[in-house]
C-alpha cells in the first residue's frame, strides 16, 4: 500500500502509511470486547438492584425501573460515544486502535480535532448500511487512502502508528554544547511528539541531502522547533547543531 507523503512547512517529507480493513477490524473488536464487558458490568449491577427495589412494594417499583433505565441509557451512550470521545481527546486513537497500532488523523497529516472526531463517527451508521459494514467497507477497498465515508466526510484517514524501524536519536552529542541543555530541555519538553516529526525526519535523511539542501533544511527545521518551544535565545551559527541538541535531550 502507497504511503501518504506530507510535505512539512520544513520541507522535511514524512510518509503515513494508510491502513486497510484488518488492522481496523482487529481494533474494532477490541474496542467491542471492551463496550461490552462494560455492558455485562452494568447488568450484572443493574438487574438486582432493580429487582430489589421492586420487591420492596408498591411505589418502589418504580424506582427500581427508572433506575435501570436509567443505568441502559448510560450503556447506550457509552456505545455511540465511545469511539468518538477517545478518539476526539485520546489523540486519534481508542484503546483498540492503540493496541492494534492504528491512529486517526488528518490527511494533512496533523491530529484529528474533536468536530472530526464527530463528523465520522456520526456517518459510521451509514457505513454500517446495509449490514455488517458493507458501505464502509468497499469505500475502503475502493479509496486510495483507505477512507471510509466518515472519514472522506471529516478529512481524516487511518494510518500505521508503529514505525516499521525506531527512529534514530543521538545517544551522545557530536559536537561540544551549543546551548545551556539542561535550560533547552526544559523548553524541549513543550513539544509534541507532531512538533518532533521534521526534527527526526531531517535526522534521518541528512545524509541523502545534497549539502546545501541539507544546510536550507536543517534552518528551516531548527527555526520551526524554536518557535514551537518558545526558544528564547538565538540560534547557534549551526542549525543541524541546534536540532540534534533538542533530539538529545529528549531522548534523555
Amino acid at each position: 500500500m502507497d504511503p501518504i507523503r506530507i510535505d512539512t512547512p520544513e520541507s522535511v517529507d514524512l510518509a503515513l502509511e494508510p491502513v486497510g480493513l484488518g488492522s481496523r477490524f482487529l481494533a474494532a473488536l477490541i474496542d467491542a470486547a471492551i463496550q461490552y464487558a462494560v455492558l455485562f458490568a452494568v447488568l450484572l449491577v443493574a438487574l438486582p438492584s432493580a429487582a430489589l427495589w421492586t420487591d420492596l412494594g408498591e411505589g418502589f417499583d418504580l424506582i427500581g425501573s427508572a433506575f435501570l433505565a436509567i443505568l441502559l441509557l448510560a450503556v447506550a451512550l457509552l456505545f455511540f460515544l465511545y469511539k468518538m470521545l477517545f478518539e476526539a481527546l485520546w489523540n486519534g486513537q481508542t484503546i483498540g486502535k492503540r493496541v492494534a497500532g492504528i491512529r486517526v488523523v488528518q490527511v494533512s497529516g496533523m491530529p484529528v480535532t474533536f468536530l472530526q472526531a464527530v463528523i465520522r463517527n456520526l456517518l459510521r451508521i451509514v457505513d454500517y448500511l446495509p449490514g455488517y459494514y458493507l458501505i464502509g467497507a468497499i469505500c475502503i477497498l475502493a479509496t486510495g487512502r483507505r477512507q471510509r465515508l466518515g472519514d472522506l466526510a471529516a478529512g481524516t484517514v487511518v494510518v500505521r502508528d508503529r514505525p516499521a524501524e525506531a527512529p534514530e536519536v543521538p545517544k551522545a552529542l557530536s559536537h561540544p554544547p551549543q546551548t545551556d541543555l539542561n535550560k533547552l530541555r526544559e523548553y524541549a519538553l513543550r513539544l509534541r511528539e507532531e512538533d518532533l516529526a521534521p526534527a527526526r525526519g531531517f535526522w534521518q535523511r541528512r545524509h541523502q541531502l545534497h549539502v546545501s539542501a541539507r544546510s536550507r533544511v536543517a534552518e528551516q527545521v531548527a527555526r520551526g522547533l524554536a518557535a514551537r518551544m518558545g526558544w528564547p535565545d538565538p540560534l547557534p551559527p549551526v542549525p543541524e547543531d541546534f536540532i540534534e541538541e533538542v533530539l538529545y535531550v529528549r531522548a534523555r
